[in-house]
């Protein structure tokens, strides 16, 4: 990098809420979509040299992302124009056209986008959600293309647009097209990306009618699977014997989906491997979600759903007919387990009670006999042994950031 290079920062400025999916991941890290916005901005851009947490996951990520090459909460040395990006926006075709000393806002008046000097953009970066005291010269405009994710259901909103542009983003890194072998059923007009190390095994159906398929390195498809597009396969994922993955899906890395899945992001490292129904749903890491277990996205009423996402907040409407909810990082859900519509479950939760409640706090312990805070040994034992399976260990400051979620939450789990 030169002296003057200009520098490309993405930054979190708390405004989105992703309820327990913020605990332990940024909003640059969310998969909105088929990519990250740290995942995007490497791809359109090409660079990545400064992320912006909040405070509380300072330390995670700097664990996460100091090993390759990233500034955390702080501009790496230089004298160039920054290029300041809100991790939560779901396009960067606006900075093809964005010139010096300029911001693109969204709808509500947020910092989505800027290219700013170098002392603009750090005022800027201490306090993103009041951006204007910091940026007061800037030439402003409205954001063109794209759009701040705001919450969960937001997200799911955008899939039938972001999903796409993120296929065709991907498929930009090689020579990847329609690698289907002799027995797979192939039909629709849309494009199918397969990468080389792919696997399509005979019997699989590959539906691209309504959009894109993309199927990344080292994914498998089974014998007997249907893929709707728009759909992404991400690195290692596995959809297995005759499972429905439906239209609007993301299938995170080295995650294993069965039975019928339809509108779901799994951020990666999570099992569904089983029979039974996930709908317009969003899924963190290392969920583990068992036979014959389903979840509700529309109610019998075919009203709008209505969801709290914190055990502090009020429940609030979601503007969605079909919502099924959120499944946090580390969840464990047993067999035969019916989840309400709109249901959040919290962080660490295990669920082994037929009809859990449709909010479920961060590290409940849930059985017929009683729920109670799920112990943090316990749950440290079992989160290694987990990742153990997939050769990784975890960090110092993210046992340390789930310890003091423990500590904050785990004390308010009321018995039944």
């Amino acid at each position: 990098m030169t002296e003057h290079a200009t520098q490309v920062v993405l930054f979190d400025d708390g405004l989105s809420r992703f309820g327990p999916l913020s605990d332990l991941r940024a909003s640059f890290e969310q998969r909105l979509g088929a990519l990250t916005c740290v995942e995007r901005a490497r791809i359109v851009l090409g660079r990545v040299d400064a992320v912006y947490p909040l405070e509380h996951l300072q330390p995670v990520c700097m664990e996460r992302h100091g090993s390759v090459g990233l500034s955390v909460s702080q501009l790496p040395a230089g004298d160039g124009d920054v290029i300041l990006i809100n991790g939560t926006l779901d396009s960067l075709e606006d900075v093809a056209t964005l010139g010096a000393n300029a911001v693109r806002s969204s709808a509500d008046g947020r910092l989505a986008l800027a290219r700013l000097a170098r002392r603009e953009a750090e005022r800027v970066l201490e306090r993103p959600a009041q951006w204007e005291r910091g940026a007061t010269t800037a030439q402003r405009a409205p954001l063109a293309h794209g759009n701040l994710v705001s919450a969960p259901w937001d997200l799911l909103n955008r899939l039938e647009r972001s999903l796409p542009a993120d296929i065709a983003l991907l498929s930009r890194s090689g020579e990847w097209g329609d690698r289907s072998t002799a027995g797979v059923h192939r039909f629709g007009h849309h494009a199918l990306f397969i990468d080389p190390t792919a696997k399509v095994l005979p019997g699989a159906v590959i539906d691209t009618t309504d959009g894109p398929v993309l199927l990344a390195a080292g994914s498998v498809i089974r014998p007997g699977a249907i893929v709707t597009g728009p759909v992404a396969v991400l690195d290692h994922a596995t959809i297995l014997d005759r499972a429905q993955v439906k239209a609007r899906s993301v299938i995170g890395p080295w995650c294993k989906v069965g039975g019928e899945v339809g509108s779901v992001v799994l951020q990666g490292f999570s099992n569904k491997a089983h029979d039974g129904h996930l709908g317009d749903a969003l899924v963190g890491e290392w969920v583990n979600i068992g036979a014959g277990t389903c979840n509700s996205n529309l109610l019998n009423t075919y009203g709008e759903v209505s969801t709290r996402l914190d055990a502090a907040g009020t429940t609030e409407r979601t503007g969605r007919a079909f919502y099924g909810g959120v499944i946090a990082d580390h969840a464990k859900i047993a067999i035969l387990v019916a989840l309400n519509t709109g249901s959040t479950i919290g962080t660490g939760s295990m669920i082994a009670v037929a009809r859990p409640p449709t909010f479920v706090q961060r590290f409940a312990w849930m059985t017929p006999e009683r729920t109670q805070p799920h112990r943090f040994g316990r749950f440290e034992e079992t989160l290694r042994a987990t990742m153990q399976r997939r050769g990784l260990v975890p960090g110092t400051a993210y046992l340390a950031r789930l310890h003091d979620l423990h500590a904050a939450h785990a004390s308010s789990v009321t018995g039944a």
